[in-house]
């Protein structure tokens, strides 16, 4: 159990630099940050250029730096420092979501070798404590279920779009002159960091590990004011959601805008905000919500790691096997479902642009006023594929059960 953390912060951004001004304001005597190292020298900081480093052997190499902070935006950068810095048998704290699920496994056993932690709550939901809230409030309780909302930008364009409809891209400027989306928004509006987050959830919450490459993800690209009249008619709300569901031991999970009732709870979770609906066999349904994203409630997930660090603590992985053959008495492992049939509905303006997507079971065809749309249920596998093969501008959103 460490005594004293040495840090070695990599990254002066939105929360390299909110974790700096938490340490400012809230000293310790047994949390110290002695370097922190940067890859621009030109970028203008919000303290002197004195107080920065430019080479990462400044933080890797020295040997009384024992816990490495990982801020940085680049996942390819990261995953070397990263490793590194577990090779060095320094803890880690992270807070980059693409980096650790394309390389989960192999970091983790990295740190179980070297007898290190590798902690990444701000790498999920910002300031909500998800990935500890599922270790130890549920780890012996089986969950049947989570939904969430994980990234701002998405949030803030639908809540923006529910209150007064009005073209997609000028609500994506606006957001981004606020500091909700990046200047690339790919990311976001495409479900590619829900289904980053979404894969460590999963991890920690049914002990399921999936490559990026096996969870469909669809976004919010193309969603129209006519795709919202029609769920506003229908009284639901369109959240875009990182979705698990366990039924019989197999998983359904993916990433999509979803129809949900505006009585359930989480519909009322608006702009920038995020939350995490847990459902579980014991505690049943809770809802963890808070800022998720933003330079301080992310530094303070930051934070809430490094006390943590203080108190020798490493992720348990409580619903993950340790790969002991167990007799067939005992319960059997979970595995992904891709056959799961779901309702979805397809919407476009140009009527050719659905005929592509075939259903296995087809439920209705409609108009709303221009827009075309048809409802019907396939697989999530048959989903992907006909997804991947269109070039269509179409609206995909799912009818959860």
């Amino acid at each position: 159990m460490p005594q004293q953390l040495s840090i070695g912060l990599f990254g002066f951004g939105s929360v390299g630099s909110g974790i700096y001004h938490v340490l400012k304001k809230k000293p310790s005597p047994e949390i110290q940050l002695k370097t922190i190292v940067v890859k621009n020298k030109d970028k203008p900081r919000s303290i002197d250029s004195s107080q920065f480093s430019y080479a990462a052997e400044d933080i890797l190499e020295d040997e009384d730096i024992n816990v490495v902070l990982e801020l940085i935006d680049d996942a390819d950068a990261a995953f070397h420092i990263v490793k590194q810095a577990l090779i060095q048998k320094k803890h880690v704290v992270s807070a980059n979501k693409k980096m650790l699920a394309e390389h989960f496994e192999e970091l983790i056993t990295l740190a179980q070798k070297q007898n290190v932690s590798l902690l990444y709550e701000a790498a999920v939901c910002g300031s909500i404590p998800v990935i500890r809230t599922l270790e130890e409030s549920f780890g012996y309780d089986a969950l049947t279920a989570l939904k969430s909302i994980s990234n701002g930008t998405s949030n803030y364009v639908l809540t923006r779009l529910f209150q007064n409809p009005q073209p997609f891209e000028e609500i994506i400027t606006d957001a981004q002159n606020h500091g909700f989306a990046e200047s690339d928004p790919t990311l976001d509006i495409d479900g590619w960091d829900t289904k980053f987050k979404l894969i460590l959830k999963n991890y920690h919450g049914f002990g399921v590990l999936h490559a990026p490459e096996d969870i469909l993800n669809l976004g919010i690209r193309h969603v129209k004011p006519e795709d919202i009249e029609f769920a506003r008619e229908k009284d639901l709300s369109i959240k875009l959601i990182g979705h698990s569901r366990m039924e019989d031991r197999r998983l359904e999970t993916y990433v999509a805008p979803q129809f949900i009732p505006t009585s359930e709870a989480i519909t009322g979770i608006d702009f920038e905000n995020n939350a995490v609906q847990i459902d579980a066999e014991f505690a049943h349904q809770h809802l963890l919500q808070g800022k998720g994203a933003g330079s301080i409630p992310t530094a303070s997930a930051v934070l809430s790691d490094l006390v943590s660090l203080l108190k020798g603590y490493a992720y348990p992985y409580s619903k993950v096997r340790k790969g002991i053959p167990e007799p067939e008495s005992q319960t059997p492992e979970v595995v992904f479902d891709p056959e799961k049939l779901i309702k979805v509905y397809i919407s476009s303006y140009a009527r050719e642009d659905l005929e592509p997507f075939r259903f296995k079971e087809r439920i209705l065809c409609g108009t709303q006023k221009q827009l075309q749309y048809k409802i019907g249920k396939l697989t999530l596998d048959h989903l992907k594929e006909q997804v991947k093969h269109s070039n269509a501008e179409v609206f995909i959103a799912v009818f959860p059960d």
